[in-house]
Formats: C-alpha cells, sequence, structure tokens
C-alpha cells in the first residue's frame, strides 16, 4: 500500500536585495535561483511521516533555512554564511502553524525570515518569505 501524501503548494518570497542560491532541499522541483525581489510557487507531495526543506545561499553573506512538515509545523533559521547546520538545532525549534527568525550582519543590516503554514485537512499552504532592513 502507497503511503498518503499531503499536496502541499509552497510559496518562497524574496524580499532581501540578494539573489538565493539552492544549497540544498529534500525535494526535486525546489527552484535552483530565487532572484531578488521574485515569488515563487510550486507543488510539493509531502508524505505524512517526513517533512520537507529547502536551504539557500543569500549571496555571501547568510544561508535561509526553510522546513515544515505534514502535520502543520514549521521552522526557519537564518544563519552566517559557512556556519554549519545544524539540523537538531533546527528541529528544536519547529512550532504549528508560525515562526520568525532573524540574523543581523556584521555591516548592520538584519535578515528576517516569517514561516506560516496552514491546511484544509486534504493540502496545506507553506508561504515563507526573507526580507531585509537596515538597523542603523
Amino acid at each position: 500500500m502507497a503511503t498518503p501524501t499531503t499536496p502541499t503548494t509552497v510559496t518562497l518570497s524574496n524580499q532581501s536585495g540578494d539573489t538565493a542560491m539552492l544549497v540544498s532541499s529534500t525535494y526535486q522541483g525546489v527552484p535552483n535561483v530565487i532572484k531578488s525581489f521574485q515569488t515563487i510557487l510550486f507543488q510539493q507531495n509531502t508524505s505524512l511521516n517526513t517533512f520537507g526543506s529547502a536551504m539557500y545561499a543569500m549571496g555571501n553573506i547568510a544561508t535561509w533555512v526553510v522546513v515544515w512538515t505534514a502535520n502543520n509545523q514549521v521552522a526557519t533559521s537564518i544563519l552566517p554564511a559557512g556556519t554549519n547546520v545544524i539540523w537538531e538545532e533546527i528541529w528544536s525549534t519547529i512550532r504549528p502553524d508560525k515562526v520568525e527568525s532573524s540574523y543581523t550582519t556584521s555591516y548592520g543590516w538584519e535578515y528576517n525570515s516569517e514561516v506560516q503554514i496552514s491546511s484544509n485537512g486534504d493540502a496545506q499552504t507553506l508561504t515563507a518569505k526573507i526580507s531585509t532592513i537596515p538597523t542603523n
């Protein structure tokens, strides 16, 4: 018997001013590049006992991680470029429905990530956005 799947509509929005380059993902079809001020929409089927994830390099400055599960939980993290991703730390931040993360760079800009997930019982919608603001 096949494992049931949860169709997930994923929207990734890059409002950061930097090009996002895919580092890794748990699924094929995740876009390799998300240009600055571009929003990408795609479909994934998440097995009920698994998760989806995408990790992007934000230029040479930061790494953006987004994780979601079939039971409406999400995690996100923004790390300095070159930092090893410790998946145990990412998973320790997983929460139902909505999470946020931020990282202030050495030159004074703050990256913010907001991730939301919702379900109607038959399908999920995931929205993830990365943006920057000067912290003067």
